[in-house]
């Protein structure tokens, strides 16, 4: 009897370790709902510290709520009636909602009878917040689904469509249901474009930017750009594409109206342009001869009333030639034409042509005119002076004009920066002590064809261009221009240019630079006629030059020696320069020479373009020697002391209608000698030849592509060596076969041969002078 009792309390101790153990709350009830048995966490959970009542005391409890009472009775009820039960429920414990999942179930007596019902309980408090939080988050999914304008798309490899966003209906107007399951192909238009879209895919697992064309429920054709990408399963194997397709038939619309409009626009600038042209050349005319018999009747011997008269004329001339001159600047700038010619310019030089243009008529006016240049300012600079003496004279001419006698004009230079790299950014200061402007009306006074004062009896006279023309001038040089003034007190004029520091002298008369020390230069280029220029010019500057004609032999070039900098070609045909560069700087890394991209790319945006795929600088063909030695200066080590040397004056006229611009020419003999340029000019002319038959057999094999090559060769060749009608022909028809506009390309390639047999005269009669 004592083992049986002791192996009933093992049983019952084993028991007890079992239901106190772990997580769970155990408990039960008789058929009147009374608690008849529970374990600790029971006692935890329900009947101690802030709960005041038993689960199982709830139906008897009248603290409780009626609804809280009736949901446990109903409960009890239905397990008293042989059901298992199994739910649910939030409860508040110790002022802390959790959530527990209950069990409830009959309990059985040998008879059969039920005499009570038991309870487990366990705490899912951690998942319950989880499950709300997903149907939370879904709930939110789908309203930014239901609200999406984009249409989302996904399908299988099959092209079976899965899952569509609502805003298909307001697209296509087809609804879910009605393209659901069925195949995509059938709702857009196959093209070239698309059947590739695929293998893109599966390349890079994304194709961005892609357009399509798909068909409305009516046939109508919507034009969209859409993204899309793979969606792969948890073995990482692609299972479904899905994208976003975004209408843009409107923007398109508008792109095509935008273009045409484009297109006219340009028309109308070329006829306005002409038309300015002929003007000028029809107005030029006559006034040249007026101002020139002007001259000759100006004379001392003229009594006093004759010499006035006379003087009116020449007054009136002038004004006439100088709004004749601002007509033309400002159709150039308009047609994008007027552009930056950098050459050596001696500052103080330019400073004192400012001083003795406006001298005499300050001191005409009882005017005291004050020129001032600041210390910090380099004595030379690379720049384009003609622009700079254009911006100084419109702003010190008005200042002259609206400043009263005994008023003061001050002009001065100053250098705001003066950078290690050589760069210096300069500004101009015109200051007057004039009848100044109102604040609402500067911001009017760099508009074309604007006058503060506008009216019949204005007191001063002019076209309104001055300073419009200064301020375009000023942003050619990626600078700006501003004004402060105070009616009746005056006016300062400031404005910002960015030039650079050079060694080089102005040229004089024959005066070219020399380089000294024999820095090593490396020039890549696939055309002949540009390589020997290059390396002639260069060589007759004092520099050691090697020469190779492909990206690939640079590469071994620089592997077996070494350069003080490497001028490099853009377009060659087996490893072009961006890539040849690239590769010699991962070869050399932190020993790197300067790499100047020497190209006939040269439009707006070039020179960022070429800066940003890893080029130190960057060299516009044709190549202009000056040019060349100052971009060279800037770069190499110091010790490569840049001089000026005396030579010979050459003859730089250009007779006017001519091919050939002599000036080019004589420039070049001055660095290479006469021969080589015979020489490059037979070549050149051989290779013409050639290149335009070339360009049109291509054209007739819609090869574009070979085209565009051959043009932007022959510019630049022609560029070089003077030949700048040719230039300036090939340039255009490449421009515009980027645009495929494939029409003008007969008509402009006979206006090439033209030019091209023009050059060919020209050249024979050259020959034959020499």
């Amino acid at each position: 009897l004592k083992q049986k009792l002791r192996e009933e309390q093992n049983k019952n101790s084993v028991t007890t370790a079992i239901l106190e153990g772990g997580t769970l709350i155990i408990w039960a009830v008789d058929t009147n709902f009374n608690l008849i048995s529970f374990n600790q966490n029971y006692f935890n959970s329900f009947m101690s510290g802030q709960n005041q009542h038993a689960i199982a005391e709830l139906v008897d409890n009248d603290l409780v709520e009626s609804k809280e009472k009736d949901f446990w009775s109903k409960k009890y009820v239905e397990a008293l009636a042989g059901q298992s039960l199994n739910f649910e429920i939030k409860i508040n414990l110790n002022g802390e909602e959790t959530w527990k999942e209950v069990f409830l179930n009959p309990i059985y007596e040998s008879t059969g009878e039920i005499s009570g019902v038991s309870g487990l309980a366990y705490d899912i408090t951690e998942k319950m917040n989880s499950k709300l939080a997903l149907v939370e988050s879904e709930k939110m999914f789908r309203n930014i689904f239901q609200s999406f304008q984009d249409l989302y798309f996904r399908c299988n490899f099959q092209g079976e469509i899965l899952m569509l966003s609502p805003s298909v209906a307001d697209i296509t107007d087809y609804t879910e249901s009605e393209l659901l399951g069925k195949n995509i192909t059938n709702y857009y238009l196959y093209k070239a474009k698309t059947k590739s879209l695929l293998r893109k895919l599966a390349k890079n697992t994304r194709v961005r930017n892609f357009e399509v064309e798909i068909v409305h429920k009516n046939g109508r054709i919507i034009k969209c750009i859409c993204n899309v990408r793979l969606i792969f399963d948890d073995r990482n194997r692609p299972k479904f594409i899905e994208g976003v397709a975004r209408d843009i038939t409107e923007l398109k619309e508008t792109n095509e109206k935008l273009l045409v409009a484009k297109e006219l626009a340009e028309e109308s600038l070329k006829v306005k342009e002409q038309f300015l042209a002929n003007m000028s050349h029809e107005i030029r005319t006559p006034l040249n001869g007026i101002i020139g018999m002007i001259h000759l009747l100006d004379s001392p011997t003229l009594n006093k009333e004759q010499q006035r008269h006379v003087k009116s004329l020449k007054s009136s001339s002038e004004i006439l030639l100088n709004i004749l001159n601002d007509l033309l600047d400002i159709s150039k700038i308009e047609a994008g034409k007027m552009t930056i010619k950098y050459h050596p310019v001696d500052v103080p030089e330019l400073m004192s042509k400012i001083n003795n243009l406006y001298k005499e008529q300050a001191t005409a006016g009882g005017i005291s005119l004050n020129v001032n240049l600041d210390s910090k300012v380099p004595q030379f600079i690379f720049s384009d002076e003609t622009k700079i003496l254009q911006i100084f004279s419109n702003l010190v001419s008005n200042a002259l004009k609206f400043t009263p006698e005994d008023g003061m004009v001050e002009v001065s230079l100053n250098a705001k920066e003066v950078n290690k790299n050589g760069t210096v950014l300069l500004e101009g200061v015109v200051a007057d002590t004039g009848i100044g402007i109102e604040e609402k009306e500067q911001q009017q006074l760099f508009d074309s064809f604007t006058q503060i004062d506008s009216s019949s009896k204005k007191a001063y006279k002019g076209t309104g261009l001055g300073l419009h023309i200064s301020k375009q001038l000023v942003e050619l040089f990626n600078g700006n221009i501003e004004v402060e003034s105070t009616p009746q007190v005056g006016s300062v004029f400031r404005f910002y240019i960015e030039s650079s520091t050079t060694r080089i002298r102005p040229e004089e008369k024959g005066e070219e630079a020399k380089i000294s020390g024999m820095p090593k230069i490396l020039v890549v280029d696939d055309n002949d006629i540009n390589l020997d220029l290059a390396a002639v010019i260069l060589k007759k500057a004092g520099c050691s030059v090697t020469t190779c004609t492909s990206g690939a032999q640079s590469l071994n070039m620089v592997q077996n020696m070494a350069f003080d900098a490497i001028l490099m070609d853009i377009q060659m045909p087996d490893i072009d320069g961006v890539m040849a560069t690239r590769n010699i700087r991962s070869m050399l890394t932190t020993n790197t020479p300067p790499i100047l991209a020497m190209t006939a790319y040269s439009m707006s945006g070039d020179e960022d373009k070429f800066l940003n795929m890893g080029f130190d600088d960057y060299l516009a063909k044709p190549i202009k020697p000056d040019l060349l030695i100052h971009k060279l200066q800037k770069w190499l080590d110091k010790s490569y002391k840049i001089d000026t040397v005396t030579t010979t004056k050459t003859d730089q006229t250009q007779e006017d209608g001519g091919s050939i611009n002599m000036a080019v020419i004589n420039k070049l003999k001055e660095y290479g000698g006469e021969d080589t340029i015979k020489l490059a000019l037979s070549e050149f002319n051989s290779e013409c030849k050639q290149q335009i038959k070339d360009s049109e057999k291509a054209f007739q094999q819609k090869n574009i592509k070979e085209v565009l090559n051959i043009l932007h060769t022959l510019k630049g060749n022609a560029g070089t060596l003077g030949v700048e009608k040719m230039a300036a022909q090939a340039e255009l028809m490449e421009t515009e076969l980027k645009k495929e506009k494939y029409s003008i390309f007969e008509e402009e390639i006979s206006k090439l041969k033209a030019f091209y047999d023009s050059f060919k005269t020209d050249l024979k009669s050259l020959f034959n002078q020499n």
